[in-house]
C-alpha cells in the first residue's frame, strides 16, 4: 500500500505535506515534530500499522510545518500554530467527520483541536502523551536541552531516543537520528522544543465529550501518572495501561496499542494474529468481550426478568446495583443532609473521589434535589471557570437567604494555579466564622483512589489547608460502575427517554442488553443516555418494547457483526425481554 502524497498551504503561507492510505472513515494521525511522511516506507513497523488501519479507514498523516516535505520557513511554534496546521489539512481534504489520533508530542495538538471542533470528531485516541509537559523536566534542564539541540543535535537526540525507546538497538536509534537530522534543522528543533515544553491543555480537557481512549506504555519516559491525570480530566475517558516495549514489533504481530485502538473503534482484529497483553487499570474501565465478561453478562442478563428500579435507589434517580455500595452511599447522603439539621460552629464540608463516569456529580445533584425546596443548590465547575467567574460564583452564595449545598465539581482541576483554593478557603470556614448555613461538597477524579487525590490536592498551593477543613468522616469514594450498574442505568434511561417523548417503555430485549454490556464504548451514563434517546426515536409509535434492532440505524454494519459473532451462543437472549418499572 503506497501512500498518496498531496500538499496544501496553511494560513501562514507555509506548504503542508500530507499522505493518505486505505479507504473508509477518515482517521487523522498527528505525531512528534520531526517525523515525516517520506520515511513511512522505511520503517516496517510504521508501515504495517498504517496498512492495518487502512483496511477500515482512510489514514491521513502529515508533516508539521518546518519539517519533512512541508515548508521549512517556520517561526511560530505555539500550540495555536500547530492546530492551524491540522485545521489546514482537515479543511483541504474536506473531512467533516473523522477519528483523531494523537501520539506523544502530537497529543496536545489533537486535544486542542478536539476541544475547538467537537462536531468534527467521532473518537479521540491518545497514546503516550500528557496534558502538559513541564512535569517532565525542570526549567534549567529544559534550557540546557534547547542549547544541546541547537549546538550538539546528534548527542542530544541520542540521549532523548534512549530515554523514549529503552532497549532499542543502536542501529534503530542511529536510523532515527539520521531521519530526524534530515527532516528538521537543529535550530528549528531547538525552537520547537523550547516552546513545546510550555504546552498545557488541562483547562480545555473538561470540554471534550466524544469517546476518548487514553493509552499509556508502562515505563515510558512520560510518567504513568501523567496518563492517569490526563484520563481523569477528560469526562468519561477510558485509560489502558500497556505492558512491555514495542519500538519495533515483530513482523505480523498486532501490537497492544494497535489492538486497543481497533477495538475502541469497533474494527475487527484479524484472527490468527499474535497480540500483546492489554491491561485495564481498573475494573470496568474497559469492558472487553473476553470469556469472563461474556459469561458474567450472559448469566446476569439470562436470569434477569423483572427489574423494579426503586429497589436499587440510593437517592432520587441515583441507583447502584451492589448492596454494600448502595448502603455506603446512603450513609454519605444522610451525612450531607444532616449538615442542615443542627447548625452550629462546625464545618460541613465533604470530599468525594470517583473514577470518571461513576456519577459523582449526579449523586450530589440528586442529594440536593431531595432536600429542595428547603435548601438552595449551587454548582461551580472549577475546570470551566476563570478566576473571575469562580470568585463571582462563590460571591453569589452571600446573597442566598436559605441553607445551601454548594458543589465544587472537578475540585482537583487547575493544579498549577494558586487562586482556586485561596478563594475557596474563606467559604469553607464560613460555618465557623459567620454561622453561614453552607454544606460544601468537593468532587474529583485525579489519581486512582481517595488517598491519591488527597495527595495531589495536598501538593498544591493551599491544598493542605483545604483538606484540613474537611472532617475525616466526610470523605467518600464512589466505586466504578460494574456490569449491574450499567444495566440499571440504561434501563432507567430507556424509561426516562420514553417518558420525555410521551411513551411508556415496558420491556427491553435481553439481546440488546447483552450488546450494551459488552460494548466498550458504552461505559458511562452519558453514552448510555445518548443510546437510549436514539433507540426510542427509532421505535414504532405503537411499540412499548425496546428491541435489539432499535439500538442501530438502518444498515449499521455493527449490528450484523455483533449478531454473527454472538449467535448461536446467545440465541436464548433473542426475543426474551426484561420487564422494567419504576
Amino acid at each position: 500500500m503506497e501512500p498518496q502524497i498531496g500538499f496544501c498551504i496553511n494560513p501562514d503561507g507555509i506548504r503542508i505535506a500530507y499522505a493518505t492510505f486505505g479507504q473508509g472513515p477518515a482517521l487523522l494521525c498527528t505525531t512528534d515534530f520531526g517525523m515525516s511522511i517520506k520515511d513511512i516506507t522505511h520503517f516496517p513497523s510504521m508501515m504495517r500499522s498504517y496498512e492495518r488501519g487502512g483496511r477500515y479507514h482512510t489514514i491521513v498523516v502529515y508533516d508539521h510545518s518546518g519539517t519533512g516535505l512541508s515548508g521549512r520557513n517556520r517561526t511560530d511554534f505555539t500550540l495555536e500554530a500547530f492546530v492551524r496546521d491540522m485545521e489546514t489539512v482537515i479543511g483541504h481534504l474536506k473531512l467533516d467527520r473523522l477519528i483523531l489520533y494523537g501520539m506523544s508530542g502530537g497529543g496536545p495538538m489533537a486535544m486542542a483541536y478536539a476541544a475547538r471542533h467537537p462536531q468534527n470528531i467521532t473518537h479521540l485516541a491518545l497514546f503516550n502523551t500528557s496534558a502538559y509537559y513541564d512535569l517532565i523536566t525542570s526549567a534549567d534542564v529544559r534550557s540546557s536541552m534547547v542549547s544541546l539541540y541547537k549546538n550538539r543535535f546528534d548527542f542530544a537526540m541520542r540521549g532523548a531516543l534512549n530515554l523514549m525507546f529503552p532497549g532499542a538497538s543502536a542501529a534503530f536509534t542511529e536510523s532515527l537520528i539520521k531521519m530526524l537530522a534530515d527532516n528538521v534543522t537543529p535550530d528549528t528543533y531547538a525552537q520547537y522544543w523550547g516552546k513545546f515544553s510550555e504546552f498545557d491543555v488541562r483547562d480545555i480537557l473538561p470540554s471534550i465529550h466524544m469517546p476518548v481512549l487514553v493509552l499509556h506504555r508502562k515505563g515510558y519516559f512520560i510518567p504513568m501518572q501523567a496518563g492517569l491525570e490526563l484520563a481523569s480530566l477528560i469526562p468519561n475517558a477510558r485509560f489502558v495501561l500497556l505492558e512491555g516495549n514495542e519500538f519495533d514489533p515483530a513482523q505480523g504481530a498486532y501490537t497492544s496499542w494497535e489492538r486497543a485502538i481497533l477495538e475502541f473503534l469497533g474494527d475487527p482484529v484479524t484472527t490468527g494474529q499474535a497480540v500483546e497483553s492489554v491491561k485495564p487499570v481498573a475494573r470496568d474501565t474497559i469492558i472487553a468481550a473476553d470469556d469472563s465478561a461474556t459469561q458474567e453478562a450472559r448469566s446476569l442478563i439470562g436470569d434477569l426478568d423483572h427489574v423494579v428500579l426503586s429497589r436499587y435507589c440510593v437517592v432520587g434517580k441515583f441507583t447502584r446495583y451492589d448492596e454494600a455500595v448502595r448502603n455506603m452511599l446512603k450513609d454519605a447522603y444522610h451525612k450531607i443532609a444532616a449538615g442542615f439539621n443542627h447548625p452550629g460552629q462546625k464545618r460541613e464540608n465533604h470530599i468525594i473521589w470517583a473514577a470518571p463516569g461513576s456519577g459523582k456529580t449526579f449523586f450530589v445533584q440528586q442529594v440536593a434535589a431531595s432536600l429542595q425546596p428547603m435548601i438552595h443548590y449551587h454548582e461551580l465547575n472549577l475546570a470551566k471557570c476563570s478566576r473571575e467567574e469562580f470568585l463571582a460564583g462563590l460571591s453569589r452564595l452571600d446573597a442566598v437567604s436559605k441553607p445551601c449545598i454548594c458543589l465544587i465539581d472537578e475540585a482537583d482541576a487547575r493544579p498549577k494555579e494558586t487562586w482556586p483554593y485561596e478563594m475557596l478557603l474563606p467559604y469553607l470556614d464560613a460555618n465557623v466564622e459567620r454561622a453561614a448555613p453552607y454544606v460544601f461538597v468537593l468532587v474529583g477524579s485525579s489519581g486512582s483512589n481517595l488517598v491519591e487525590i488527597k495527595k495531589l490536592i495536598a501538593s498544591r498551593p493551599k491544598g493542605a489547608d483545604l483538606l484540613s477543613r474537611i472532617p475525616a468522616e466526610n470523605e467518600y469514594a464512589i466505586p466504578p460502575l460494574i456490569l449491574g450498574d450499567r444495566l440499571l442505568v440504561v434501563l432507567s434511561q430507556f424509561k426516562n427517554a420514553g417518558q420525555e417523548s410521551g411513551r411508556g417503555i415496558r420491556e427491553v430485549e435481553k439481546l440488546g442488553l447483552y450488546y450494551i454490556a459488552l460494548n466498550s464504548r458504552l461505559s458511562d451514563a452519558r453514552q448510555l443516555r445518548e443510546l437510549a434517546v436514539r433507540a426510542i426515536e427509532r421505535m414504532p409509535v405503537e411499540e412499548d418494547r425496546v428491541k435489539y434492532d432499535h439500538l442501530f440505524g438502518a444498515g449499521d454494519p455493527e449490528n450484523k457483526a455483533f449478531w454473527m459473532k454472538t449467535l448461536p451462543e446467545t440465541e436464548e437472549l433473542a426475543n426474551r425481554f426484561v420487564t422494567i418499572e419504576n
